[in-house]
């Protein structure tokens, strides 16, 4: 029989009701969104849609693929264009995730599609319309992509579920598939819905024999061959081509990841620290209530006969994701870590909402005229909190006015020499950099040299191929590991070489560097003091038109982060070529955006200690923190 009670259909008000679950958090991104590549790995992304290109590992072909198609279409800036692809597909999850949540409340008892459909519709807002999921729907990234993945497929399982006995598991083969799908954009995160799904196989098999699991494995199969989308761009070398998977070595290192491996799990962060820090980012997201709502509904689900297989589902979908991320490590301020939560954050939403429903469903809400106001009422307050939450979310993460990656640009990329070399360190500046050029072609003579992904395999060779100048310097760097000031030289006696300053950058490598504007310039006869001092207005003036440009802009995280590092760096600089005067004036810039921080405020303490002349030893800075 199911676990769902007969109710009086309700098409049209289901179908608005759908619709309103999908559309505003649609409209809502879709305002929000910003024209401007974000920081972090979004330019990467953008470039890979654009030219069809192979991002970090996993290589995330799926989402390279999708996004493709809509830069084709005339609505706005490349960046907007993939960020709108975002957008669309958690609109897509948001409208799953009311189908399961509803499908979760009626199997409490609530018999009244007036009450199942407006309580799942807030429960879907309380999850797409908090903090960390609106921001991964506005910004060029892959983790939208899975949310939308993972809530059909939970929608599947649950609908398959709740129905249980019966004839019809086709609903398992689509859930089959959407993980199938899922492993082809971010495979870490589709591993952890094989645990939701593992009770429903093991149902299916003793009811429907090997056949239906064959038919489910091949569902997935079909979603994995989207990998073989791999080899078949990197013949073609497109930019981005990390890993450059062209036989089956480099596709099993691109596809395994092994770049990321040694630091997953081995953070130095206490696992302690990193379970409070994702249960931090789960109240700041969602609210302590829901939080306490979703536990107690738990409880429910599991106490529930027969409803204890949907408590299975929205529990180890809370559970796995939870202790994956806190296991990853790296969650404090770090906005790719709400990404991996967007499955829990629906889990939440789906808990508290059981919860509310059982507890209507016993109050007999749905039997007399009097009780049903009072669910009306319980409904309305939900309303309100949900408007509540999302009024205070566009405010916190909107990105309609963000610009400071492009305003960035012009000191980093558009103001530099023509056939310039530039060897830059980030890995957000070398994605903005990919992306930039993927989209408007303004640079196209800058040779760039992406120095973290040096050791990738291919990079080199490509490198090399596009420009035969850089060969000498990338063949030292393969051998030694750090760039030689010989090499640096040699080729800045030729062209213009900038370098990004890096904390991995060697002292004798470092002494070949003035300021230049927004960058530091490689000088083939050496740096004097003079160079340096002349160097250091000129970067000063770039900065002072930069924050100018900025404005208000400087108090959003992640550029508030950039400009950190930026005068962190600067102040490492001046204080090991001996200039104390922008050692200061970098250390007060740092301090102003984060005055309590450990490492500025000892580098400032040697800076003022009048004891020590000349140049400051600031080798520990260095070994500390590493990027």
């Amino acid at each position: 029989m199911g676990l769902l009670p007969k109710a009086k259909d309700l098409p049209t008000v289901r179908f608005i009701a759908q619709g309103l679950a999908c559309g505003v958090p649609l409209a809502s991104y879709f305002a929000t969104a910003s024209a401007y590549d974000y920081w972090l790995d979004s330019g990467e992304f953008v470039a890979a849609a654009r030219n069809l290109g192979i991002a970090h590992p996993p290589g995330h072909p799926l989402s390279a693929l999708v996004a493709h198609i809509l830069t084709f279409f005339p609505i706005g800036p490349m960046a907007f264009r993939v960020a709108c692809v975002s957008a669309i597909f958690a609109a897509v999850g948001a409208a799953a995730l009311f189908r399961a949540i509803e499908t979760t409340v009626r199997a409490m008892g609530i018999t009244s599609g007036w009450i199942s459909l407006p309580l799942a519709l807030c429960a879907s807002w309380l999850c797409t319309c908090s903090p960390g999921f609106w921001l991964q729907a506005i910004r060029p990234e892959v983790y939208a992509l899975h949310a939308c993945l993972a809530f059909v497929a939970i929608e599947r399982i649950v609908h398959l579920e709740a129905e249980w006995p019966t004839n019809d598991v086709r609903p398992l083969y689509t859930a089959c598939l959407c993980i199938g799908l899922a492993l082809a954009n971010h495979h870490f995160l589709a591993f952890l819905l094989l645990p939701v799904l593992a009770p429903t196989l093991a149902r299916v098999h003793r009811v429907r024999g090997a056949r239906a699991l064959l038919l489910a494995s091949a569902s997935t199969l079909v979603g994995l061959a989207t990998y073989l989308y791999l080899p078949l761009r990197a013949a073609r070398a497109p930019i981005p081509n990390l890993g450059a998977p062209t036989d089956l070595s480099r596709i099993f290192w691109v596809v395994s990841a092994q770049a990321f491996q040694k630091s997953s799990g081995s953070t130095p962060q206490p696992m302690g620290e990193r379970f409070l820090d994702v249960l931090v980012h789960m109240v700041d997201t969602m609210h302590v209530v829901p939080l306490l709502l979703a536990v107690v509904g738990l409880y429910v689900l599991v106490r529930l006969p027969g409803a204890r297989r949907l408590g299975w589902v929205w529990g180890s979908v809370l559970l796995f994701t939870f202790v994956a991320r806190a296991w990853l490590g790296f969650v404090r301020s770090n906005p790719d870590a709400l990404g991996y939560l967007m499955p829990a954050f629906g889990a939440v939403a789906a808990l508290a909402a059981a919860f509310v429903a059982k507890l209507l469903s016993l109050l007999g809400t749905t039997e007399t005229r009097g009780a049903s106001k009072s669910a009306v009422l319980v409904v309305l307050a939900l309303c309100i909190f949900c408007a509540m939450e999302a009024q205070r979310t566009s405010r916190q993460v909107s990105l309609a006015r963000f610009s400071a990656t492009d305003d960035f640009d012009d000191a980093r990329r558009r103001e530099l020499p023509y056939g310039a070399v530039v060897l830059a360190h980030a890995p957000g500046t070398i994605f903005r950099h990919w992306g930039s050029e993927a989209s408007d072609r303004v640079r196209p003579d800058l040779t760039l040299i992406p120095v973290p992904f040096l050791t990738y395999p291919g990079m080199v060779d490509e490198l090399i191929t596009r420009d035969p100048d850089v060969a000498p310097l990338l063949r030292g760097y393969l051998l030694d590991g750090q760039l030689r000031a010989g090499e640096l030289q040699s080729l800045a006696s030729d062209r213009p070489v900038f370098v990004e300053l890096d904390l991995r950058l060697s002292a004798e490598a470092m002494g070949t560097l003035v300021p230049a504007g927004g960058m530091y310039e490689v000088l083939a006869d050496g740096s004097s003091e003079t160079d340096e001092h002349v160097g250091r207005a000129s970067r000063q003036r770039t900065l002072q038109r930069l924050y100018t440009r900025l404005g208000r802009g400087v108090a959003e995280p992640e550029t508030r982060s950039v400009l950190l590092w930026t005068h962190y760096t600067d102040a490492l600089y001046y204080a090991s070529v001996g200039d104390r005067i922008g050692a200061t004036a970098s250390l007060d810039r740092a301090l102003a955006l984060d005055p309590i921080d450990r490492s500025l405020l000892a580098l400032q303490s040697m800076v003022n200690d009048e004891t020590h002349r000349g140049r400051i030893d600031v080798t520990r800075f260095l070994e500390t923190h590493p990027r």
